[in-house]
Formats: C-alpha cells, structure tokens, sequence
C-alpha cells in the first residue's frame, strides 16, 4: 500500500525494497531519502514557478498551458486553503498537473480540466467541482467529503479508497472507471450515466443507459452486452458461497467460516445487508442461491431459515448443506426437504467453528473452482 510525503508516493516491492514514486531508492527512510533529494528541491522551484503563473488568472494559466502542452505542471503538497483560497479555479486547464497531498478543500473549481491529472491523496472536502472533466485522473485516496461533482466527466477515473462520503454525483459520466473500497455513505449517485457503442447494420450508434450507483456501474455496463452475460453467471457460481442463518447470533462461526472459505479461493456471500427494493426477501435469497456454487445454511434456529429452504431446495439443483448447532433439532417440515439429492445429509452438527470447517472441508474440496464438476 502506498505513503505519501512531501507529494511523493512510496512503498516497499515485493521484493521489500523501499521505491519513491516507483523508483528503488538505497535508504532505510523514505522520509529522510525525500528530505535531502534533489527531486524536492527541484519541485520546490517548479511549484513556485508554477504557482506564480496561476496567480496571474484564468487567461494566462491557460494560454500558458496551450503554448507548453508538454509541461505537466507541479502543484503536489500544496496548500491552497493557506494563501489562495480566494482564487476562483473555475475553468482553469489543469490537464496532467499533479496535485498529489494538495489541500484544496472548499475551492471553487468548476468546468476545470483535470484531463489524467494526479489527485493522489489530495483533499478536496467541500470543493465545488461541477461540470468538470476528470477523464482518466488518478483519485488514489482522495478525499471528496462533501464536494459537488454534478455533472463532471468521471470516465476512466481510478477509483482507490476514495472517500465520496456525502459528495454530490448526480448526472456524471462515469464509462470506464474502475471503483475499490470506495467510500460511497450517503452519496447522491443518482442518474449516473454510461455512454457505449453498439454496432447495429454494421454501424455503431452511440447509446446511453443512467445507474444509480458508482459501485454497480462497471457490472451494469458489462450486461449492456448480452454476451457477457453467461461469463458474469460462470464466474459468481465458480466463487460464491451463500452463507444463510442468525450468524449475528454467532459471529465466530461466521468469521472463520468466512476466512476458510476464502482461504480455498471461494468469495463468501453472507445475507446480513439491505434488502433489494425491487425484491422480497425470499426472492432475494432465491437470486443469490441461483448464482451461488454452494449453499450453507444454518438451521440451529428454526425461524431463521424453513421459509428460505423451502424456496431455493425445490426450485434450484444448487449443493445445499444444512448446519446445526450439537444438540438441537431441525425444525418439523426439514425432513421433506431430505428427499432432494443436491440437499446433504444428515445435516452436519458442530459445537466449535474449527470442528465445523473441519466436517466441511471435503465438500469444500468437492466443490472447488480448480475442481471440475462439483457438487455436495
């Protein structure tokens, strides 16, 4: 994972060898080696030029900027909040300026062009930022608390462990960006809109469809493509687990459950989220059960999960293996549910989270990914 310091990026290799903005360095220190650089002096000198031209207004940064279309220009670590926070940014070019740990909170800065700028870090909290055009910028842990983005060009954006935490994204365009551990609470995501080609007669027409939410963009635009959509089903029934039942009631066999699933390259899905609005709970369960290459289910509590097994068991030739609690029974209607081949049994009884994984461990290797076949 990457540091910052200074509006430099550093981190160890593979290999655990220190590197500065990729580059392996002979130093202990990534902070002492940045210190007594000459790469800090000379961005020091470059920001200060810099700065100076984008003091003098709009007019000159930008004629500036088409005349020396080969500058990338140097803001990293600087704080505008200190000495510029007057300056209206709106419709400035900042096209390829890294603005890696700058403070730009608050800043006013729409219709600007921040065409593959670096944003790494930086802090943009509160910032008006409408309508501006981010295509392919680098938003590696930056934070967007609060800023308004309505309206701004989002395509092909790398989205890191960005904090969009209540910003404003109703309206951007966000083809081809690429979202991990985002945080997305409270956001507006309302009308995202993704631009693709289609080839109708031999010709491509430009089409649009609207989201509502950065995080499914990317799956929405692949079902765009009905072709896809068979690679999307194989893909989530080779990984996905469904875990069902009151793991809030017992949350180690939940946890470890968890890991040793994923210690065997499964992706488990637990059903402890916000239903779907568009569908009942059951219904739910049923999609996820459809998509899913195993089905887990405890039964220690028996007004957890009849309603659900009696909707997926019938309905889905999906491996359905039922848990319980050493000790308890199953509930009245479990035998009928028996009589399906795809349903193992006896249900397996467990009195720890280690002697469960361990009766579970050959029907997790039954059905592993890199095992063909399958099935419980």
């Amino acid at each position: 994972m990457a540091e910052f310091y200074q509006g430099f990026a550093f981190e160890h290799d593979a290999q655990n060898r220190l590197t500065v903005e990729g580059n392996p360095v002979e130093a202990e220190s990534a902070r002492a080696y940045i210190d007594s650089s000459q790469e800090l002096r000379a961005r020091e000198r470059e920001r200060a030029e810099h700065l100076r031209i984008l003091r003098d207004g709009k007019a000159a940064w930008n004629q500036w900027r088409r005349e020396h279309p080969e500058v990338h220009p140097m803001l990293a670590a600087h704080d505008f909040t200190e000495r510029d926070a007057d300056i209206v940014l709106d419709g400035y070019d900042f096209s390829y300026t890294n603005f890696t740990q700058a403070n730009l909170r608050g800043m006013r800065l729409r219709d600007a062009n921040f065409h593959q700028a670096i944003l790494a870090r930086a802090d943009l909290a509160g910032a008006h930022l409408e309508g501006s055009n981010f295509c392919r910028t680098d938003f590696y842990e930056t934070n967007f608390e609060g800023a308004r983005l309505t309206g701004a060009n989002l395509q092909g954006v790398q989205l890191a462990r960005t904090n969009l935490t209540r910003a404003h994204l109703r309206g951007c365009t966000v083809y081809g960006l690429s979202a991990w551990d985002v945080k997305l609470d409270d956001a507006d995501q309302s009308g995202l809109r993704i631009h693709y080609d289609e080839l109708v007669g031999g010709q491509r027409i430009e089409r649009q469809a609207t989201v509502d939410g950065i995080d499914v963009a990317s799956f929405m635009y692949l079902t765009l493509n009905n072709a896809n959509i068979a690679r999307i089903i194989d893909a989530t029934t080779s990984k996905w687990v469904l875990l069902l039942g009151r793991f809030q009631v017992h949350k180690d066999v939940l946890d470890e459950l968890a890991t040793a699933l994923e210690e065997r390259d499964f992706i488990p899905v637990v059903f402890d989220f916000e239903r779907a609005r568009e569908r009942d709970l059951v219904e739910s369960i049923i999609l996820l059960a459809g998509l899913s290459r195993l089905v887990v289910v405890d039964i220690t509590d028996p007004k957890s999960t009849p309603m659900e097994l009696l909707a997926i068991v019938p309905n889905l030739s999906v491996p359905v293996v039922p848990i319980m609690r050493a000790g308890t029974s199953p509930f009245g209607v479990f035998s009928g549910i028996l009589k399906f081949p795809w349903v193992h049994r006896p249900p397996i009884e467990y009195e720890n989270p280690q002697q469960l994984i361990g009766e579970l461990e050959p029907l997790l290797a039954a059905t592993s990914p890199d095992v063909a076949g399958g099935g419980a």
